[in-house]
């Protein structure tokens, strides 16, 4: 190791980022394909590209080219034709949505469908009531069946 550069050690030594918001969403998605009528349709819009330098500009071309947009929401939620898609932008504590995501939100809005920012089960369930959307509620939810 007294042999190693600084430039050397931090490249051995980074600390891997922390997935926060992922199992918050894992968390949501299940929740929301136990608790919406059968057949809904949770589905993660991926719209993140975990590469650097030339390889993320030459993958984001390509991804907006085939139709993403940036700052979509994470989750398209289709629980039937009536009710319409729903979008959730799941974010972890003390993370909010970007200026770009929230330009998308207000579109989607605009466009009369229905877009939430949760951190949380219990976020998705308020906004789900908020919009008068029905749920079942007798799955187990920390310890206590509802």
């Amino acid at each position: 190791m007294a042999d190693m550069t600084a430039s050397e050690y931090n490249k051995t030594n980074k600390a891997k980022p922390v997935d926060r918001e992922g199992p918050i969403q894992i968390e949501i998605v299940n929740w929301l394909r136990r608790a919406l009528p059968g057949g809904t349709i949770a589905h993660h819009a991926r719209n993140e590209i975990k590469r650097g330098g030339f390889t993320f500009a030459k993958e984001q071309a390509k991804a907006t080219e085939l139709g993403s947009v940036t700052g979509f929401p994470d989750l398209v939620v289709l629980p039937n034709s009536h009710t319409g898609p729903l979008f959730f932008e799941v974010k972890a504590q003390r993370a909010y949505a970007s200026p770009k995501q929230k330009e998308i939100h207000a579109a989607i809005v605009r466009l009369g469908y229905h877009v939430a920012v949760v951190r949380s089960v219990d976020d998705v369930r308020e906004f789900l009531r908020l919009w008068g959307i029905r749920y079942v509620e007798n799955i187990e939810h920390r310890g206590v069946v509802r």
